[in-house]
């Protein structure tokens, strides 16, 4: 186990010249350049985006929002590293300035994917560790760790997994009840299957479940999530857990957005009706429980070489009330998609959009009403790969993601976790903001 603060500096002077161009603000489009240090230096220091990590590649893939203004992000470097990516964490205030930011795991990658505060005030990570099995055959498994909040010192951690098999933590939810409920993805050879691991208190597992969903051959969960239904949890037979897929449906010959309903007591995943299209391929990647006790489901459509994000609205009854498909500039090709409610009663879709010229990506986020119609849409990115993976808002409505911003140093590319906060309208807010 490695555990030691990122000793290099906030912004890190290999990257100093690399911030931000005079054609910052166009049009919605944060655009970075390798200008002279001379022509950045006016505009550093302007707008709420922030950098982190070391000399190694950095990325962003979840953030919460703390009571004291401030954010906790999680993601993966290859700063210091003895292996080859390492669980990255930062604790920053509420204007993004570092508090405490380290690194955590074994030999192999270590990939930090989900993080949530404890009801016990402890920050707990979960994600995926690349490690050798007793056939010396490297597999991955669920990672889980346990941190203080204070100082981010490691407290506890455990692995899950089957050692024939490959498991990818993606999220740890909290039982009110006591102990956690851990969700992953189980590859198999051909196929993938939901594993959920509960624990006590303390992370040690209570049980193991993995099995195919009940009358549907080739399970393929792109992304998996689970929540506790609102209300009394003190019955978990009564209030199950929902977890997330995408499903292949061997009838309809494509995929589907699926909710699952897991209820611990008798070890049973129960599949609920399929969602999307059967015209089309459609990929679930995140959900959202959202304030009338149903979900928001968001993901993308595939039709051909068109991809689209799409969201699907479900009542507390599991009935689909609306599926939306939205179009991008130049359709372009979507690669994930993470949404939230915001206080308006309305959705925040944050995605990633893939052009073909230049090849790379950029960071999109898409604004929708309490009905699923667009209000606006606000796109951010490099002239590298960039990548858009969660959002949060905070009480004053503004927004702020965490993705992974890319640029290239000569010979080398790099990429750093990134935050970026925008206004309740989706504009670049100031640093002091």
């Amino acid at each position: 186990m490695r555990f030691f603060s990122i000793s290099t500096p906030f912004f890190v002077e290999d990257f100093k010249a690399f911030l931000w161009s005079a054609s910052l603000l166009c049009v919605g489009l944060l655009s970075f350049s390798c200008d002279t240090k001379d022509s950045v230096l006016p505009y550093q220091g302007q707008v709420f985006i922030k950098l982190y990590g070391g000399n190694g590649s950095e990325e962003g893939r979840d953030i919460i929002a703390l009571s004291d203004g401030g954010f906790i992000a999680v993601g993966s470097t290859t700063t210091l590293s003895a292996g080859g990516k390492d669980v990255y964490v930062m604790r920053a205030d509420n204007l993004g300035n570092v508090i405490w930011e380290n690194r955590y795991g074994k030999a192999g990658d270590d990939i930090g994917n989900a993080v949530i505060l404890g009801n016990d005030g402890s920050v707990y990570i979960c994600g995926e560790s690349l490690q050798d099995n007793a056939q010396l055959v490297q597999n991955r498994d669920v990672y889980v760790l346990k941190l203080a909040l204070d100082n981010g010192a490691l407290l506890n951690e455990e692995f899950y997994g089957d050692s024939l098999r490959d498991e990818y933590g993606t999220s740890i939810l909290d039982i009110k009840n006591g102990g956690f409920l851990i969700t992953s993805t189980w590859l198999n050879k051909d196929s993938s299957e939901f594993f959920m691991v509960e624990t006590d208190v303390d992370l040690v597992p209570l049980a193991k479940r993995s099995r195919y969903v009940s009358g549907i051959k080739g399970v393929n969960n792109y992304s998996t999530r689970s929540f506790q239904n609102p209300g009394d949890v003190s019955n978990p037979s009564t209030k199950p857990f929902i977890c997330f897929g995408s499903v292949y449906d061997v009838t309809e010959k494509s995929y589907f957005f699926q909710l699952f309903k897991y209820n611990p007591l008798v070890t049973q995943l129960e599949a609920i009706e399929l969602l999307g299209n059967p015209a089309s391929d459609d990929y679930c990647t995140d959900v959202f429980a959202t304030s009338d006790g149903g979900y928001v489901l968001a993901g993308k459509t595939v039709n051909g070489n068109l991809e689209r994000e799409m969201v699907i609205k479900v009542s507390s009854s599991n009935d689909q009330l609306w599926q939306k498909v939205y179009n991008n500039e130049f359709n372009k090709r979507v690669k994930e998609s993470g949404i939230i409610q915001t206080s308006d009663g309305g959705y925040m879709v944050v995605s990633t959009l893939e052009l073909d010229d230049p090849l790379n990506n950029e960071i999109s986020l898409l604004k929708l009403n309490f009905r699923g119609d667009e209000e606006w849409r606000k796109t951010f990115g490099s002239n590298e790969n960039d990548t858009g993976s969660k959002v949060v808002q905070l009480a004053d409505g503004s927004y702020v993601l965490v993705g992974t911003i890319g640029f290239e140093i000569n010979p080398n590319s790099q990429s750093k976790m990134c935050l970026i906060k925008v206004n309740p309208n989706g504009d670049l807010v100031p640093m002091d903001n």
